[in-house]
């Protein structure tokens, strides 16, 4: 997701910090760096269309955009990099000797199989940028570990290095329609049910008040 801990950090004046820290007014922006998140189930050998940031719910683990479909008023978002999890509800199968069936076989199923062949737009305001690859949209993160006496184990996620990034190039604007959108050629066999979760990192301005 970009560098590590404390990278280019450079000492600056308690007054200068004071002064960043304080708003002119009530009108000013601040910058942060932000996160928009979405989930959407797929479901099992079904689903071959998902739209993510378009539905309102009030589960914070599952979105943290509301209102859903807009940023609100005086909000302004630059997106740099888009990401996609896979989240299963058992992250890691185990099964005898030769099955080839579990987590690791679900994610490639629903990232770059043959038979589903996903692909991914982001739509501002009614228009489609892409389709482009499914398999562009990295992780955000997720456990390594090391599992031992295990006859056949499976973990996975998508790679974690870095995917697809508009460098701020792209811009959400306040009140402006977004939206998300994954399309399978056709629907995948998977082994359960999967909840897909898109991010959208960058710089969001939004007023103090």
């Amino acid at each position: 997701m970009g560098e590590g801990f404390g990278a280019n950090f450079r000492p600056v004046p308690t007054a200068a910090v004071e002064a960043a820290g304080t708003p002119s007014s009530g009108q000013s922006a601040e910058v942060i760096w932000h996160q928009y998140y979405d989930t959407q189930t797929y479901v099992d050998n079904t689903t071959t269309v998902l739209e993510f940031f378009t539905a309102a719910n009030n589960d914070r683990t599952i979105t943290n955009l509301n209102p859903p479909g807009i940023l609100p008023r005086f909000f302004t978002l630059r997106v740099h990099q888009v990401c996609a999890d896979i989240l299963s509800t058992i992250p890691v199968t185990t099964a005898a000797s030769g099955t080839v069936t579990g987590v690791l076989t679900d994610l490639a199923l629903l990232t770059i199989s043959v038979v589903g062949r996903p692909i991914w737009v982001l739509n501002l305001s009614g228009k489609d940028y892409g389709p482009y690859s499914f398999s562009a949209l990295h992780a955000t993160g997720g456990p390594d570990g090391t599992a031992v006496d295990i006859v056949n184990i499976q973990y996975a996620r998508n790679a974690t290095w870095p995917g697809w990034n508009y460098c701020g190039r792209m811009i959400i604007r306040e009140l402006v329609p977004f939206l998300v959108r994954v399309t399978w050629a056709a629907a995948v066999d998977l082994t359960a049910d999967k909840r897909i979760r898109i991010s959208l990192f960058g710089v969001l301005n939004r007023n103090i008040q």
